[in-house]
């Protein structure tokens, strides 16, 4: 009896731990460290948080009673991948030669690119001097820009593509088994490749000119005074602005070093060999032949093993970045990094882990997702490790083929809270049936297995998506003391979650240059919603599901006002009598309280680290930097 009253009494402590750790977010996003600044390196599981009294008393807002401690969800919700369909499309920086940069939507920041980063609708492209790069906008379309180029992504849906070219050269290839209608504008034309396999060469001179050459296939061209066809070998010349623009015919000039990149790249992407193991509208498969091996795995059928180091796991080196709709995506940094980390399931087999492309049959169409993994959090009761919003710490576990995927965007986007392994299974809890029936490759299950619990990364909850991580990998400890979130996580993006690689721009890229204007015969220009849009929008979420928000990168948060025992706003509590029955006070009140609860490791929490002394009665406490452990 006297043993449930203790246990009992550290469930009142740890709930209301959270509402120490983090101080008030603002409804509006502020300014904050840009993506063209350098991130902060996060601190990984295990070492202590570094004091920080002048963040905690310099931040403005007040501090709330908070009900931020992680809670259990609920069964049911939603089910399958109509809630998380969209008609969205993601492209992928494919190849970077040189200086490149990208600007995300409305964020008004210049970074620098990194290979494999998403580009949706509203992003821009700029190259610096002698560089390249391509962006592979969907299994069948693929725009390249030559050096001092620039381009806008208009819309990008898996009916409509429609890219904006400021400046610079480009090179567009289309396929005839394009699903989508593509449209590429400079300031005076607009040019519709044919539904068939075509190669366009289009450049926007520095005196307004534009040049067309068609390559391979036709397309149509259209100006204010009318519109024309330009067939394989011809050159339209089109001279003027918009109001006024005109158009000449002729023969087009025999192909230069340009013309023979291009072609040389569309050649090794057409005829790789891993198109024969993996469905066609897998965008990336042609880098898979140059690192790795193809097996055969019994009742599997084909699996893909990259060339990487016996302690290598899938989604450790990379960053986790915020995108519009999709929310956290992964940008894997290895070179092969965009199929086997946006479609099918990973799998230890034989010994390494390889990726399993999932169906190849024709008339399967693949799902593209963020990541296909599921995301674990401790902290808040369940383990070491106390900190934001309840939470010490994240993790990120491959998925299987025998798992369930629980979504985090679309019609999952509110699902909240964790759940206990054992019943987590059979669906109870909505999301992604598994590809593949039994448990022999169900991460999930075989959670316990060294090669399997080792692939989960891990870093602290107060640096997550906040620039690259250094993800390391779980312990034993962190296992026994996670659970597995039912989707979504608490995270409320910053500025620098906007940023790939977390570094500046190279100035040479950097063209804002004010507004710019384009001729265009369709109207499909998409708007997509403002970062602090997005942001405020995921708060209110949170608040609805009684979540507390935690920042990336752990800076502030903002809590809900519930309950009836407010606490007094922004005062330090005192660490007082710390011997053998210690108790802590806060100025103004000196109600001293503690509670009783069995723990007997060592740990470190913020300012102060704690030693076991008598392991049969631990004492909790707060301080500046959370509940502390004391004896």
């Amino acid at each position: 009896m006297k043993n449930l009253f203790i246990n009992k009494l550290a469930v009142l402590a740890l709930a209301v731990a959270g509402m120490f750790s983090v101080v008030a977010f603002s409804q509006t996003t502020e300014e904050g460290p840009g993506p063209s600044e350098q991130p902060s390196a996060p601190m990984e599981m295990g070492q202590g948080q570094p004091s920080d009294s002048q963040g905690m008393d310099a931040q403005g807002p007040d501090m709330h009673e908070s009900n931020a401690q992680p809670t259990e969800a609920q069964p049911g919700g939603p089910s399958g991948e109509a809630p998380a369909t969209t008609d969205q499309g993601v492209a992928r920086l494919s190849l970077i030669h040189g200086d490149v940069s990208t600007q995300r939507g409305d964020s008004g920041d210049w970074s620098a690119a990194t290979l494999n980063q998403p580009v949706m609708t509203g992003d821009k492209v700029s190259t610096g001097d002698n560089a390249r790069t391509e962006l592979q906008l969907d299994f069948a379309n693929i725009i390249r820009l030559g050096p001092n180029s620039k381009v806008n992504v208009a819309n990008l849906t898996r009916k409509n593509i429609q890219i904006q070219l400021g400046q610079g050269i480009a090179n567009y290839t289309a396929s005839k088994d394009s699903e989508a209608e593509p449209e590429i504008d400079t300031p005076n034309v607009s040019v519709h490749p044919s539904h068939h396999d075509g190669v366009f060469r289009i450049e926007v001179r520095p005196d307004g000119d534009t040049i067309v050459i068609v390559r391979e296939g036709e397309a149509q061209i259209a100006t204010p005074q009318g519109s024309t066809e330009v067939r394989s070998g011809e050159m339209a010349t089109i001279r003027g602005d918009a109001n006024s623009a005109q158009y000449k015919i002729g023969d087009a000039p025999d192909r230069d070093d340009w013309d023979r990149w291009n072609s040389d790249r569309d050649h090794m992407i057409r005829n790789a060999n891993s198109w024969h193991h993996t469905n066609r509208y897998y965008t990336g498969t042609q880098d898979l032949d140059a690192y790795g091996q193809w097996r055969n795995v019994p009742d599997y059928g084909d699996v893909w093993y990259p060339n990487e180091g016996g302690d290598w796991a899938p989604y450790r080196d990379g960053n986790w970045v915020y995108e519009p709709y999709y929310g956290w995506t992964w940008v894997g940094y290895e070179p092969w990094g965009w199929a086997p980390y946006h479609y099918g399931r990973w799998m230890y087999a034989g010994g390494a882990w390889g990726w399993w492309p999932g169906p190849v049959w024709g008339f399967y169409r693949p799902f593209w997702a963020p990541a296909y993994v599921s995301f674990w959090g401790w902290g808040g009761g369940f383990g070491f490790g106390f900190g934001w919003g309840g939470w010490g710490g994240f993790g990120w576990l491959p998925l299987g083929p025998c798992d369930w995927f629980h979504p985090w965007w679309g019609g999952y986007r509110g699902r909240f809270g964790w759940v206990g392994r054992g019943g987590w299974g059979g669906g109870r809890f909505g999301g992604f049936a598994p590809l593949h029936g039994g448990t022999r490759f169900s991460n999930v299950n075989n959670i316990h297995d060294n090669h399997v619990f080792r692939a989960m990364s891990t870093v602290n909850a107060g640096h997550f998506g906040a620039g690259r991580v250094n993800a390391v990998a779980a312990t034993r400890e962190q296992i026994g003391g996670a659970r597995m979130m039912a989707g979504n996580l608490p995270v409320v993006p910053s500025r620098a979650s906007l940023s790939a690689s977390g570094r500046a721009a190279a100035p040479s890229t950097v063209r804002n240059g004010g507004s710019q204007s384009f001729f265009g015969t369709h109207n499909n220009l998409a708007r997509p919603a403002s970062f602090q849009q997005e942001t405020a929008g995921l708060r209110q979420t949170m608040q609805q599901s009684h979540v507390g928000a935690i920042p990336a990168g752990g800076r502030s948060s903002e809590f809900a006002a519930r309950g009836t025992n407010s606490l007094a706003r922004r005062q330090p509590w005192h660490l007082i009598d710390a011997g053998r029955k210690p108790r802590i006070e806060r100025p103004g009140n000196r109600q001293p309280f503690a509670w009783h609860v069995e723990r007997t490791r060592e740990f470190s929490v913020g300012r102060w680290r704690i030693s076991p002394v008598h392991a049969a009665e631990r004492k909790y406490a707060f301080g500046r930097a959370g509940l502390c452990r004391i004896t």
